[in-house]
């Protein structure tokens, strides 16, 4: 079942020794447990085999970053700039997010848990086999990008923009979606869904719904 879990072991991680994130950095089987990091300036890094406990990297620009076999538990990554970021095997769980850029990102294989995303940028993302629970995504912002198996459980979508996207089995299905911008082509949702989406479908196609 996807997303497959990061492979890693977080007791058998070293504790991170503090040095300051410089461009191009690599942290490798490591624990950063509670760090004030932010706001960071280091792109092109590398994270592997990691975990990020209560990490606080707000307003940090951390742009092509590289995340493979990561958990990221608690913190705050809240306008986060982390533009063509390529995430493999990571999970998010109760991260503020709010603002976050991962605009050309390639994520696969990713879990984002109980987080944050209001205002979040996703523009041109590649993103496959994700699953997002219990998230509140308002406002979001998916212009132009690929989702493929993307799963949204228990979730808040207001006016999220999902404008020239390209969805295939993306599920909306146990989530509030509401007013959503852009085609739905390819998404799953239910018959409730349905019933609150029909007059702003009717709209889009031009259908004038009269009870008189």
């Amino acid at each position: 079942m996807w997303p497959e879990a990061p492979d890693i072991e977080e007791a058998e991680l070293d504790p991170w020794g503090g040095d300051e994130l410089a461009p191009r950095f690599v942290l490798e089987d490591v624990r950063l447990d509670r760090a004030g990091l932010g706001p960071v300036r280091a792109a092109g890094g590398k994270l592997a085999r990691a975990a990020l406990l209560g990490v606080e990297l707000a307003g940090s620009r951390l742009r092509s970053l590289e995340l493979r076999d990561v958990v990221v538990r608690e913190g705050d990554l809240a306008n986060v700039d982390l533009t063509g970021a390529r995430l493999k095997r990571v999970v998010f769980d109760r991260v503020r997010m709010t603002g976050v850029t991962l605009a050309e990102t390639e994520a696969e294989d990713v879990l984002l848990r109980a987080c944050r995303l209001d205002l979040a940028s996703l523009r041109a993302a590649r993103i496959a086999r994700v699953a997002f629970e219990d998230c509140v995504l308002d406002e979001a912002d998916f212009y132009a990008a690929s989702l493929r198996q993307v799963r949204f459980s228990g979730c808040q979508l207001t006016r999220v923009e999902f404008e020239q996207a390209q969805l295939s089995s993306v599920d909306f299905r146990s989530s509030e979606l509401e007013d959503p911008r852009g085609e739905l082509r390819g998404a799953i949702i239910d018959s409730v869904q349905l019933a609150g989406l029909a007059p702003l479908l009717a709209a889009r196609l031009g259908i004038k719904v009269d009870d008189g």
